[in-house]
């Protein structure tokens, strides 16, 4: 027997629900847009503890790019309205605390989730080349980063947990948002130099998820993508 979705469900569904096709060479876009925004770091890197507004916002607008290169509409304008208000809340209190950038901070983490989610399902359908298969996941393999940059913020910021530099560098100088960049790409490549410690249970359980996320995910998608016949190649590369 079928049942009829509620409005709100509906709703709901219509958001998820692609639009449009995706662009062309959407993987390899998506990939160079997150290319970017790790060049970008050291450009918006001016010694604060806070990451710079207009860093958090350069990558909402790329998550919200990424989201309509996928085809879809809907999901990226609800959650650019949702981030709106947000944006003018950051500009209207320059003091940085935890109550003026957390709104830009859940809205940014909301889109990157979404874009995520949803370059990692194409990159394990069959309906995409090989090629931008494999640039979809690589893409989506950043955007983690950065994910988990956020909650290792989110979690320092809110005293859930304390985050130290090694004895080398804490004496010289204090503690700044690209540490927790450098701290997130290195545990999600498990590299683990040791630069930056987290203490306490939530830091650690945060590390202890995007190490495992760093292991599997690759492990998981090239799996996939060995085991997917190659599919509209036609002797090109791209």
């Amino acid at each position: 027997m079928n049942r009829k979705l509620s409005p709100a469900g509906s709703r709901a569904r219509s958001l998820w629900q692609r639009e449009a096709t995706a662009a062309p060479y959407h993987g390899l876009l998506m990939f160079l847009s997150q290319i970017l925004l790790v060049l970008l770091v050291p450009l918006f890197d001016h010694g604060d503890r806070s990451a710079p507004l207009q860093f958090t916002l350069a990558a909402l607008a790329v998550a919200l790019v990424n989201l309509v290169m996928l085809g879809y509409r809907r999901l990226p304008l609800a959650i650019g309205l949702i981030g709106a208000p947000a944006v003018l809340w950051a500009q209207w209190n320059p003091e940085i605390t935890i109550e003026t950038r957390m709104p830009v901070v859940m809205a940014l983490v909301a889109a990157y989730a979404a874009s995520v989610y949803l370059s990692m399902h194409y990159a394990f359908t069959e309906e995409m080349r090989p090629s931008q298969r494999i640039l979809c996941g690589a893409a989506s393999f950043v955007m983690l980063g950065f994910m988990f940059t956020a909650a290792h913020g989110a979690v320092a910021a809110s005293g859930l947990g304390v985050y130290r530099l090694s004895a080398e560098l804490e004496g010289s100088r204090s503690l700044r948002w690209v540490d927790f960049v450098w701290l997130s790409f290195s545990t999600l490549t498990t590299a683990g130099f040791g630069d930056m410690t987290p203490i306490g249970s939530w830091p650690c359980a945060v590390a202890a998820l995007e190490g495992l996320c760093g292991i599997l995910y690759p492990a998981t998608l090239i799996a996939r993508i060995a085991a997917i016949p190659a599919i509209g190649e036609s002797g090109k590369c791209w």
